[in-house]
């Protein structure tokens, strides 16, 4: 016989590590989408928190209304 049996094994073995192989690229493929997104936006509340402690400091806007405004940036309920 030309096929001793050993074939169908490693046909399933194949396809299995293939099936693996794909799935970790797309995995990865979205793991990083998610994670430079993630990233982009907590970026955001920082540059607004610098922006208003730049306001603060040069005295355009009050005590009171940069504590209600840094309030507003860093709370985490919203």
């Amino acid at each position: 016989m030309i096929c001793d049996g050993m074939g169908w094994p490693m046909m399933i073995g194949g396809g299995v590590f293939m099936l693996l192989f794909w799935g970790l690229i797309i995995w990865l493929v979205i793991y990083l989408i998610r994670k430079l997104s993630r990233n982009n936006t907590t970026n955001n509340p920082d540059k607004a928190v610098e922006l208003l402690r730049q306001r603060y400091s040069r005295g355009e806007i009050s005590t009171e209304e940069y504590r209600e405004r840094l309030y507003e940036l860093t709370d985490k309920t919203n």
